[in-house]
């Protein structure tokens, strides 16, 4: 295990559940085998939290009641994005997503870390923001109205959202749209203030974008340049790559790919913590594709 760094950030993760995939341990002890001050959040005791990896109580940061779940899926995403923004509200620690490896250390100049994820769309997988932040004093503002109609939604969904609300029926978060507090919330809320100055580029933080993302679990000249020097961070994009892995990978990436060679390097056996089988609720997104 690696001597943890003074000079580095704290990072901080969110986990619901008892117990961690291969690819969660995976994730959090690389942020601690880089030296890097890394907790892991949960309501409950998990099982198996990797070395390194320090557990704490989400509740000291955010009540776990009532459980904001997304209310066609059953999904907590939208709990965990409230629960993220009352850590960046009350520490300094850097929230990274549990499917975010640390290729590098996260060495910035400045205490706004975060990065595009493609054109138009900065990904929340990474979010650092100072606590006078005016995104993160914008984010929490509107969050407070959990019927708020967003912004960011296209005008004919913020159309159907008034025209409810205007008959007594105002749609709350929970009902919303999939991903109605992810990234596009925050991307909003960076152009409006300034503060997406401070976007990295993709390389940093999502240098295999999604539709590339089965690459990282085969041998793939793809992979071996998208991810280079100036890379700190690579997205495992798990929504969809846990699937793949556990449905027709024999849960455990190729020894050679990126992923495999991570897993070699890092000590964490799959079969030890294998991915569970998707459940049956979780949301399609029509233009993902699942082609190597």
């Amino acid at each position: 295990m690696a001597t943890t760094r003074s000079d580095l950030p704290e990072i901080a993760s969110l986990w619901i559940g008892p117990r961690l995939s291969w690819l969660e341990q995976l994730c959090l002890k690389s942020f601690a085998d880089a030296g890097h001050p890394t907790y892991l959040f949960s309501y409950t005791p998990i099982e198996n939290v990797p070395d390194g990896v320090i557990a704490r109580d989400a509740a000291e940061v955010f009540p776990g009641e009532p459980m904001l779940r997304h209310a066609r899926t059953g999904s907590p995403a939208i709990h965990a994005d409230m629960w993220r923004l009352a850590l960046l509200q009350k520490t300094k620690m850097i929230w990274v997503d549990t499917d975010m490896y640390c290729h590098q250390p996260f060495e910035f100049p400045t205490p706004f870390v975060y990065g595009w994820e493609k054109e138009g769309l900065v990904c929340n997988a990474v979010l650092g923001l100072p606590k006078d932040s005016e995104t993160l004093g914008g984010l929490l503002e509107f969050f407070k109205d959990e019927y708020a109609i967003a912004p960011w939604l296209k005008p004919w969904q913020q159309r159907e959202l008034q025209a409810e609300a205007d008959a007594g029926r105002p749609v709350h978060m929970t009902e919303q749209k999939w991903g109605y507090t992810g990234p596009a919330s925050v991307t909003y809320f960076l152009q409006k203030t300034g503060e997406i100055k401070y976007a990295q580029p993709e390389v940093v933080f999502y240098p295999v974008n999604f539709p590339n993302r089965n690459k990282m679990i085969r041998p793939s000249r793809y992979a071996r340049l998208a991810i280079t020097d100036e890379t700190k961070g690579v997205h495992f994009w798990a929504r969809r790559m846990k699937p793949r892995l556990q449905e027709k990978e024999n849960n455990r990436p190729m020894p050679e790919s990126f992923m495999g060679k991570a897993l070699t390097k890092a000590g964490i056996d799959p079969a030890a913590a294998p991915i569970p089988p998707k459940p049956n609720n979780q949301p399609a997104n029509n233009t993902e594709d699942d082609a190597a």
